[in-house]
This record gives C-alpha cells, structure tokens and sequence, in this order.
C-alpha cells in the first residue's frame, strides 16, 4: 500500500498527490478530470477519465476472417462472454460466413442475458442487457443446485419404476446447467474488474469466488447426471441383484450433494463436516457397488461399473463444496 499525507488547501479543501506511475499507467494528464466513489465502508475509488469512464463498459472484438471451424468460435464467444466483456463484436474483412452468423445467433441464444443489437455483412454486436447489481451469484447457484436434485432424482424414479421416459431430455437440462455456470463464471470476472459492484451487494470477492467454485462442482454433477441417465436403462431393461442398493446409494448420494450446499448457504460448519463424513461413507458404498458388478454378465455388468464410478464422483463433488462451506466459516 503507497501511504500519502492528506494536506489542506484554501483552509478548507483536503488534498493528496497521486502516485505517478500510477497516473502514466492509465494515461492521466494535468487537467484531466478522475471519477471519485464514495464506498459503504468509508474507502473512495478513483476512476480514471471521470464518470464516463466508470460508466463504460468493455468492448471485446473477435476476428472471424478464415475461421471455419464452428465449435473453435463458439469456444470463443464463450470465452468473451465468461471474460465479463459488456459488448461482443463479431466481424471478418471478407465479409460474416452463414456458419459465423448462425453460430453467433445460437451463442445469444444460449448465454444468460445477452442479445445480438447489430447485423450486417461484416459484423455482429452481441451486448450484455442484464443489471449485473441485480443478479446475486449465491442465487445463480440455489437454481443451479435445484436442476441438478430433479436431473439426479429424475434418473434414480427412472431406476425405481423401471420408466426410461424419465431419463430422456437429460442432455437438454445438462445445457442449461452450463448457461448458469457460464454466468457464474463471468459475474466473478465482472466482480474482480470492478469492485464497486460486489460492494454495493453487501458481498466481498472471496464469496463470489466460492460462488464460481461451487457453481464448478455442480456443472460436473450435472455431466454425471447425464452419464448416470445413459448407463441406467441396461440396468431398467434387464434388472439385476444390484439395482436395489444402487438405488438406495444414489438416493442418499442426491440428498448429500442438497445437503452441502445448504451447508454453504447456512454457513453451518458442523453439518458440513458431517457431509464431509457422510461422503466418505457413500465412496466406500460407491466402491462395493463396483466390487458387485463384478458377479454381472454382459452389459449390465459395464452399467453397473460405471454407474458406481459417477455416484462416487458425485459424492466426491459433494464433498468438495462442503469443505468449501468450511472454509467460508472461517472468514
């Protein structure tokens, strides 16, 4: 930290210098005008370039000339909007390819909050219309935890009333996990770029980084939820010895993975702790299961298996938020 001594300037003004290599790095000249915040805990940022520059937002710019593969630009656009950028622009010299357009129109379609305001030959403009002072990174991931307990209890009635109705569409909901991690994700980077905006929430940054930690962990739990829905309709259309205790193991696994994260809510580190041994004991279960399908045949025999490795992952991912609900006790 540069410490300054305040000084007094006709009689009644308070006055510091700013540092200099402070003010060459972002350009500030004499009579230049700085933006001054006040903050709710008495400290004051200063916004180089006066209001407007505390208004503007980012601008990120992806060139698309020669880019052919779609799936390498949708990675791209992705990794615009997560970055936090306020405005998109898609352009190419030699014109927007069919494939760029559409790919840029699926992406809007997809993230949280942005839509395409501009469209021309050359360019697109995909802008970020959402009120990042409105959406709480801590709700982004209870709706997270919430698609995750119906995709895993969806999967397991489908185990229980031999039903593989229930399994279908899981794909579409997984997608639908990711746009919230995406979110989460960029909501942390806009958070660290501007620290006015966590601060107006009441929130602090090492909060919203368990946000995109836990919102991590559960777009994985998401991923088994679908891997879980695959490998059970073997087990639906030939049942076997095992479906009884795989259904008992994944039941507990669900209301475990509901637990820790209200564990995190709560900020209760003795029923987090209690998760965290709780998930030790569904491994081991995890584990058995695995040890069982050994006695199977044929392709029950492969569901089993792996069905028993993505309930222990769960249990794993589980685990991990509870130790993060730990550590934010800690604080």
């Amino acid at each position: 930290m540069d410490l300054r001594k305040i000084q007094i300037t006709g009689g009644s003004s308070y006055m510091i210098t700013l540092p200099k290599d402070w003010a060459d790095s972002v350009g500030i000249r004499k009579n230049d005008t700085v933006g001054l915040q006040p903050q709710p805990d008495g400290s004051m940022v200063i916004y180089p370039g006066g209001e407007q520059a505390a208004s503007m937002g980012s601008v990120k710019t992806i060139d698309a000339t020669g880019v052919t593969d779609r799936d390498f630009l949708y990675r791209m656009l992705v990794g615009a909007y997560i970055a936090g950028h306020d405005s998109i622009v898609l352009k190419s010299d030699s014109g927007l390819s069919s494939m760029a357009a559409s790919t840029a129109s699926s992406f809007a379609q997809t993230a949280i909050g942005l839509e395409i305001m501009e469209e021309n030959d050359d360019s697109i403009v995909i802008k970020d219309l959402m009120d990042q002072g409105e959406m709480r990174p801590a709700k982004s991931v209870e709706r997270m935890k919430v698609l995750v307990r119906n995709m895993l209890n969806d999967t397991m009635d489908g185990l229980e009333r031999k039903d593989v109705s229930l399994l279908s569409g899981m794909p579409d909901r997984d997608r639908e996990v990711d746009r919230i991690d995406w979110l989460i994700s960029r909501q942390v980077n806009i958070h660290q770029k501007d620290i006015t905006i966590s601060r107006r929430m009441g929130m602090d940054l090492c909060e919203i980084s368990r946000c995109s930690s836990i919102s991590r962990s559960l777009e994985r739990i998401g991923d088994h939820s679908v891997l879980l829905a695959s490998n059970l309709r073997p087990l639906i259309d030939d049942p076997t010895s095992l479906d009884a205790e795989i259904l008992a193991t994944g039941r507990d696994v669900v209301s475990l993975m509901v637990e820790s994260v209200g564990t995190w809510s709560d900020r209760d580190m003795a029923r987090a702790n209690r998760c965290i041994e709780a998930g030790e004991k569904l491994v081991a279960r995890s584990q058995e299961i695995s040890a069982m399908a050994d006695d199977l045949t044929g392709k029950p025999a492969m569901a089993a298996e792996l069905i028993a490795g993505s309930v222990k992952r769960v249990a794993e991912y589980s685990m991990d938020i509870a130790e993060i609900a730990i550590n934010s006790t800690m604080d």
